[in-house]
């Protein structure tokens, strides 16, 4: 009898772990405040921060209205408003980002649309931003 090794099935529902899923019939207007996965199939309307290892994952058909500041982003729906993805950034094909967008490491597929300013953002060029701003002296 073969069986598949268990490590390799482990390691796929790993990778796809969702702690909390917004439905595709859902509408949430408030802010979110999140630690670990969140998948939003819905409409959100409202501003969406983490900040230990937190991804945010945009399905296909979503729309996010908001300011949005994630370790990690994955787009395959509509963003409206302005994103700060301090560790990576992957827009899929049917990605729409419409605002400005900060990122350390950035994958857009072909198909895929920004309409603003992308900015990358690594630690090198915050330490030399904190060093050009001039010091205040108190007379």
């Amino acid at each position: 009898m073969l069986r598949k090794s268990s490590n390799t099935n482990n390691n796929q529902s790993r990778d796809q772990h969702i702690d909390t899923l917004i439905g595709a019939h859902s509408t949430i207007v408030g802010d979110l405040t999140f630690e670990g996965s969140v998948r939003i199939d819905g409409k959100f309307n409202g501003n969406i921060n983490s900040t230990k290892e937190g991804t945010l994952i945009i399905s296909e058909g979503a729309v996010v209205t908001g300011e949005i500041q994630v370790p990690n982003l994955v787009l395959h729906g509509t963003i409206n408003g302005n994103v700060v993805a301090t560790v990576s950034l992957k827009v899929g094909t049917t990605g729409l980002l419409n605002g400005d967008v900060e990122y350390k490491m950035i994958s857009l597929a072909e198909g895929c649309a920004i309409n603003g300013r992308c900015k990358h953002v690594d630690e090198n060029s915050k330490k030399s931003a904190a060093q050009q701003q001039p010091k205040n002296k108190s007379i």
